[in-house]
């Protein structure tokens, strides 16, 4: 009774189990659609597509995305390379607006066995934007000026905000702020102590940023505007960027190592006079003892 009591809870077991097992756990991918316009007046749209596990965000790599416009044309279909990103290359000209003067585009992840399928829309109104470094009695000046479409007619952009930066090694150094009057116009005065390279050149960059109608726009411009850098022979400081330590360093590393195998040189003298001490005493209990008869 009881073996037929145990083979019916195993009946019932294994087909969950085994649903369990063969179940798919779909991921639900994340579309980041962007639109750039470079120095170059190049334009593009870049998507990153990626998912997220145990809270951290990861690349969809060698996955086929397609580019639509408006109209249902297909601009491109193309693989993530390995961070996810797809680039598709635009030619302004070419493009077609619609009803409210805006760019339309679609992108597209028609998905798989183990991934769903996303779509992403984004509509972009055509921007132009030029800059224009000037120096007059070592007073300098970054002015811009911005153009926006309406109604096929390029007007200014009033109210707009810009941040202007200096490029920098890990990201770009904000130095000013510019708000756009109704010509479209505005200018910021540029520092006079920031540091160049050797010639004291900077790379001096102004754009929008994720813009809800212009997308990413920006324009460069390397201006010899920095303090030049003086290279110093480094070969006789001691300092934590030169090839020479310290020696408040050099001390403190000798004493740490010096106190680590210390402990490791008395454990082996210690685990070694046990072993001997253990061989003594064995030796002495071999010996036979002397028994006095009184």
């Amino acid at each position: 009774m009881r073996k037929a009591f145990l083979l019916f809870i195993l009946a019932l077991a294994i087909p969950a189990v085994y649903a369990q097992d063969t179940a798919k756990v779909m991921i639900s991918p994340y579309m980041n659609f962007q639109y750039f316009r470079n120095t170059g007046d190049s334009s593009y749209l870049k998507v990153t597509l990626t998912y997220v596990t145990n809270r951290v965000e990861k690349p969809l790599a060698d996955h086929k995305l397609s580019f639509y416009t408006l109209n249902g044309e297909k601009l491109k279909e193309a693989s993530t390379n390995s961070r996810g990103v797809v680039i598709c290359d635009l030619i302004r000209d070419r493009l077609k607006t619609g009803a409210d003067g805006l760019w339309q585009f679609t992108a597209t992840f028609d998905g798989n066995d183990t991934i769903e399928a996303v779509s992403s829309e984004l509509m972009i109104k055509d921007a132009a934007l030029a800059m224009e470094c000037t120096e007059a009695d070592s007073l300098k000046t970054v002015s811009l000026h911005v153009e926006k479409s309406e109604n096929g007619t390029m007007v200014p952009a009033s109210d707009e905000m810009l941040t202007v930066y200096v490029n920098r090694m890990f990201r770009p150094l904000p130095v000013g702020e510019v708000t756009l009057d109704e010509n479209g116009n505005g200018s910021v005065e540029f520092p006079n102590d920031l540091p160049g390279d050797l010639e004291g050149n900077l790379t001096i960059i102004s754009r929008f940023e994720d813009h809800p109608e212009f997308g990413n726009i920006e324009r460069r411009e390397v201006m010899k505007w920095g303090v030049p850098f003086i290279a110093t022979d480094h070969t006789s400081r001691r300092a934590l960027w030169t090839k020479t330590a310290p020696k408040w360093m050099i001390y403190t590393l000798t004493i740490l190592l010096a106190g680590v195998w210390g402990h490791y040189i008395f454990a082996f003298i210690s685990l070694v006079r046990i072993k001997l001490n253990a061989r003594k005493n064995e030796i002495d209990e071999a010996k036979p003892k002397d028994i006095f008869i009184k």
